[in-house]
């Protein structure tokens, strides 16, 4: 009986140790399924031997990116295209040059087969060494100051009458570019001034249309109007306008930016439009909107400077333009001025109003500061007491009422050198920038 018990409890464990093994094999069988599964899908993941390497990128105009067709035998033989050259075009090499916002598509034919990459041309931001930061916008250049539209020479086009209005552009694939100017002068030739990617700002005529940006990267370019004749009528619209600006090479491109930064506008005489800033010449050789205590203190700031700096302009003095009233108002004489937003206002007038004293120059002056305060409710106003003194104690009296969102700038300690005893030269110009720059910083703090 004990025997009998004895072998049926083997057979039991026999059997229950059959079943474990056949568990471990059905388990194994299993994973060698699995492991056999997952090396062929390794092998259908496995990329083909000819491949775009990116099948997506994103760009801003003016920059360019190289795309690679990847186990190509010969980059000869590669035919690229774009389905939008308007948005991006594309050499012979993959390079893909970005000019306007959209989306194209970038195809690579090779051996009869296709490859594509989206190009997504979208808009940023930049900065530059100056302070300035800049978007990109529409078109082939941005633009601030006192621009308008002026049919010239069979063409429309933005047209200034005003020194120190300003255009931007990014360029990318040049070393040169082409700003064709179209004017509308009868005394001296204009000057223009640009800086590349924040730099030193050069300065030629407006016959010398070629600028240079040193390389075919990508540039920055700000571009200023900085001299008109005051021997020019402005008040009937002699002045410059913008036909084009291009790059030298046809592979090269440029695109609209506009700058960011506060603005901080000035309307003034011949000293805020930099007359005799360079020398005594009293011409647009002797003049320059770039070397004036305007330009100094906004690029003190980092801000954008809107000039309206006429010669010989005052309160009820017309000057090479009109009195400060009508410039505050209009851009010409049958063109009002177009809206724009300020932060900071300044008036530097007075030096030339040597006819007009007392309650008449008082009231004159009011009325001014009431119209700039109506256009731009939220702005800081700063009067500068002229160079010479002159209506310093009117000024105060003109200015009391309105100290909520008015300030007098005293300028009797500034010491500054001069070209000829009233307009400051280039280092008597950068004191007076220097010095306004820091009381309009104090007032923007404080509010």
């Amino acid at each position: 009986m004990e025997q009998m018990q004895v072998k049926g409890k083997q057979k039991s464990w026999r059997y229950v140790m059959s079943l474990l093994l056949m568990a471990v094999a059905v388990i194994a069988g299993g994973q060698r399924v699995l492991a056999a599964n997952a090396a062929d899908a390794a092998v259908t993941q496995k990329k083909p031997k000819v491949y775009m390497e990116q099948t997506e990128v994103t760009m801003y105009p003016a920059t360019t990116k190289t795309l690679k067709l990847h186990g190509a035998s010969s980059k000869s033989k590669i035919k690229w295209s774009s389905s939008s050259k308007k948005t991006a075009t594309v050499k012979s090499s993959g390079k893909v040059t970005a000019k306007a916002r959209g989306t194209a598509t970038i195809t690579a034919t090779y051996k009869s087969k296709e490859y594509t990459c989206t190009a997504n041309v979208t808009y940023g931001t930049h900065k530059t060494s100056d302070g300035m930061k800049y978007k990109d916008t529409e078109g082939s250049f941005g633009h601030t100051g006192r621009w308008f539209k002026k049919s010239i020479s069979g063409g429309k086009y933005y047209f200034t009458n005003t020194d120190g209005s300003a255009v931007y552009f990014k360029v990318t694939g040049s070393k040169y570019v082409n700003v064709n100017f179209v004017s509308k002068i009868s005394a001296q030739t204009p000057y223009f001034a640009y800086s590349v990617d924040g730099g030193n700002m050069k300065r030629q005529l407006i016959s010398n249309k070629k600028i240079s940006v040193g390389n075919t990267k990508t540039h920055y370019v700000r571009l200023v109007i900085d001299a008109i004749s005051e021997n020019e009528n402005r008040w009937g619209e002699a002045g410059v306008g913008i036909k084009s600006i291009k790059p030298v090479t046809s592979s090269g491109a440029v695109t609209a930016i506009t700058p960011q930064n506060d603005t901080i506008a000035f309307y003034g005489d011949s000293i805020t439009q930099g007359v005799r800033a360079l020398n005594m010449a009293l011409a647009p050789s002797g003049t320059s909107a770039t070397h004036s205590y305007a330009w100094y203190c906004a690029d003190k700031l980092n801000m954008v400077p809107y000039f309206a700096g006429y010669g010989g302009s005052g309160i009820a003095e017309a000057g090479c333009f009109n009195s400060l009233h009508n410039a505050i108002s209009s851009f010409s004489m049958g063109r009002k001025a177009s809206s724009y937003d300020a932060d900071v206002i300044v008036f530097e007038h007075g030096t030339n109003d040597v006819h007009t004293y007392g309650d008449i120059f008082i009231n004159e002056y009011k009325k001014a500061l009431q119209m700039a305060h109506k256009a731009h409710p939220k702005a800081k106003v700063m009067v500068i007491i002229p160079f010479t003194q002159i209506h310093a104690d009117e000024i105060r009296k003109a200015a009391a009422p309105y100290k909520k969102w008015c300030t007098v700038i005293e300028t009797s300690s500034w010491r500054l050198s001069y070209t000829d005893g009233l307009h400051p030269n280039t280092s008597g110009a950068k004191t007076a920038g220097k010095n306004l720059a820091k009381t309009v910083a104090a007032k923007r703090k404080a509010s």
